[in-house]
């Protein structure tokens, strides 16, 4: 069989050639077309090939989302390295865990994160051996600090001397299964592990999405959701670039202004969790925004309520869900955008070349009854193969070859599939299992909240109990008879919340999801303190 080059330079090469001067980037009003994005991505490679970076040997970033992310990662496979992009929201004792178990020989961290970093370099127990500190000063959104001093070194300084002198590095060919991204999970259950993403993985996801959704060539993505997120990361924007598009950059996200962006640059595709959706709805532009240019909306990350759908099909928009995980770059199942209100609630059905099973989570038995819930497990090219260094979680994940997704699901009688939660998150009341996103869904029915989520509490009479914790509109503060009486109609009575907490804010993890530990201990301290 001949040899298929899976590495993204080549695709970013072939369009550099054939079209050099097309829009590739915009980041904080500057633009970069693709030959300018070509050439640095080139200087960044050979600086990093002249300080002995191999094919296989990690880099690491830390930073929001920029035009210089995507230059150090580009710049990584142009070499056959491996890019591990670091959650940005972490503490330095966590940071510290993570180089640990990847062991990168240079390390770009942007300015923000200085401190982070330095205080972790203050640990006893750490050591950076002979990794390259390398401090970002050359991105127009990040003013440069007035003086680098040791250990940092300026990042634009570094590649300018590596540079020079210096013979340009062949692009590396990419196999199936050399390793492209080295992405952490969030470590919510325990110590983050490493997920391997192959280029493979990266391909096939392209592909996939290529075969289902109306992407486009020429098209523009906004690229909003945080980047070391795979959401973010390989939903849509790497093969944006490759394919000839046009990617809108933001350092974070802000409701406002992607509905701005949405409008000024006709924005086509995007990759959205319900939190930004719902957080663009509640903004006061949206009833004035033109977003019908959108015709890839993907949401991931948690099933969509039904008055999103309903809010933003009034716009013209037709949400598309896809449900995935880190472990599979990332989507798994996708539900055409036609479907979207015939099966709302539904991620789809299995990608093209993806297979998925429901399975019973104690016996491994295949589930073959239309609605009966069960764990969803994944099979295809897109799927990682393994953890990093970490043979007991790659052993405990895959069944058979089949990726035990840890989601419980179930299939309708056509087929169509549905997440109903997490399996470590289900609770058990007074005998009877309650999917705390059924109760999420519900509750975000309720007239002036803004985000929900459910928990279960020990309870002496019921085992657990289930706990609402609901973040509401100015003037809105619901008491825990007005919400069981709103939900009655749309829930079983032993689903009804027995607890509700009000708060400012639902904790969120850097992906957007709800962070379920936090919301645990917040509901907790709450219920202690009364």
């Amino acid at each position: 069989m001949n040899f298929i080059d899976r590495n993204p330079v080549v695709g970013l090469e072939r369009q550099t050639i054939y079209f050099p001067h097309q829009l590739l980037f915009t980041y904080e009003e500057r633009t970069w077309d693709y030959a300018s994005f070509f050439a640095e991505v080139r200087e960044q490679a050979t600086a990093l090939h002249a300080a002995g970076v191999a094919p296989g040997e990690r880099v690491a970033y830390l930073g929001l989302n920029s035009v210089s992310f995507m230059r150090t990662m580009f710049a990584c496979w142009w070499l056959g390295a491996v890019f591990v992009p670091l959650n940005f929201r972490l503490a330095p004792r966590e940071i510290a865990g993570l180089l640990d178990q990847c062991n990168p020989r240079a390390l770009f961290v942007e300015p923000g994160h200085r401190e982070t970093l330095e205080t972790m370099l203050g640990y006893a127990d750490v050591e950076t051996g002979d990794m390259a500190l390398l401090l970002i000063d050359d991105d127009p959104a990040v003013p440069a600090p007035a003086t680098i001093a040791a250990p940092w070194t300026p990042a634009s300084a570094w590649v300018r001397e590596g540079v020079s002198g210096a013979a340009e590095p062949a692009i590396q060919g990419a196999d199936e299964d050399d390793l492209a991204i080295l992405m952490f999970t969030s470590g919510t259950t325990g110590q983050p592990k490493g997920v391997e993403l192959s280029y493979g993985n990266i391909w096939w996801n392209s592909v996939n999405v290529d075969s289902l959704v109306d992407t486009r060539r020429g098209d523009t993505n906004l690229a909003v959701a945080p980047l070391f997120h795979i959401g973010g990361l390989n939903a849509l924007t790497i093969r944006v670039i490759v394919r000839g598009g046009h990617v809108v950059v933001r350092r974070t996200f802000d409701p406002r202004q992607a509905l701005k962006d949405i409008h000024e640059y006709k924005v086509n595709q995007a990759f959205l969790v319900p939190a930004m959706l719902s957080a663009m709805a509640q903004a006061d532009e949206f009833a004035d925004a033109k977003l019908e240019s959108l015709r890839a909306l993907i949401c991931a990350g948690a099933p969509v309520p039904t008055i999103l759908l309903r809010q933003y099909q009034a716009k013209g928009v037709e949400v598309q869900q896809a449900w995935g995980l880190t472990e599979t770059a990332p989507f798994a199942t996708y539900l055409p955008a036609e479907l979207t209100h015939q099966r709302p609630g539904s991620c789809g059905v299995p990608m093209p070349f993806t297979q998925i099973k429901v399975v019973d989570p104690l016996t491994g038995v295949e589930v073959e009854e239309a609605g009966q819930t069960g764990e969803l497990l994944v099979k295809g090219p897109n799927v990682t193969k393994r953890y990093w260094n970490n043979p007991q979680a790659t052993e405990s994940a895959f069944s058979d070859g089949w990726f035990r997704s840890g989601d419980i699901g179930y299939r309708d009688a056509d087929g169509f599939l549905y997440v109903v939660d997490r399996l470590k998150d289900m609770i058990i009341t007074g005998g009877e299992n309650v999917y705390p996103a059924e109760v999420e869904r519900a509750l975000m029915e309720y007239p002036g909240v803004l985000d929900v989520a459910v928990v279960g509490v020990t309870d002496e009479q019921w085992g657990e109990a289930v706990v609402a914790v609901m973040s509401c509109a100015d003037g809105t503060v619901p008491s825990i008879e007005e919400v069981r009486e709103f939900s009655a109609s749309l829930l079983a009575r032993y689903k009804l919340p027995k607890r509700l907490i009000i708060t400012g804010a639902v904790p969120r993890n850097g992906s957007g999801k709800l962070d379920k530990p936090a919301v645990r201990l917040l509901a907790n301290n709450t219920l202690e303190a009364k």
